[in-house]
């Protein structure tokens, strides 16, 4: 039985973990397979190794500098009134009370791969600079 005070899939530790959001709009029209397939070079780029992928999601783990750190980058291709959007999500067991710092330095060139890497999708939205979470309309 799973204790109510842990994050499901990071065994025993607290609800604290870091996580930052990207959501990014084509300029044009893309399929989901296609919004996945322009992870690759970031994949590449940010030495992560994918875990799981299916045409509209991937699940890859990178290894932070510190080796104690792992984090976790998850795409998920979401459905929109006005067309599809890419949302990039990474974690890491590292406690949000301090700022992440270490994180929050990956999310960071995370952010700077992609706007190099996918010139063609407008970034929309950073949870570091927007808020928690995107509006869902």
């Amino acid at each position: 039985m799973r204790n109510p005070e842990t994050a499901p899939g990071w065994g025993q530790q607290p609800d604290v973990m870091a996580r930052f959001l990207l959501l990014f709009r084509p300029r044009s029209p893309l399929t989901p397979r296609e919004l996945i397939g322009r992870l690759e070079p970031l994949i590449d780029r940010f030495g992560a190794e994918v875990e799981h992928r299916s045409p509209a999601h991937l699940s890859a783990m990178v290894r932070g500098e510190h080796e104690t750190l792992r984090l976790r980058l998850i795409a998920d291709v979401q459905a929109k009134a006005d067309g599809p959007v890419l949302e990039l999500v990474l974690m890491s067991r590292e406690a949000m009370g301090a700022g992440a710092p270490q994180t929050k330095e990956r999310f960071g060139s995370l952010v700077a791969i992609a706007a190099q890497v996918m010139p063609d999708l407008d970034l929309v939205f950073r949870s570091d600079r927007d808020g928690a979470l995107p509006d869902r309309d």
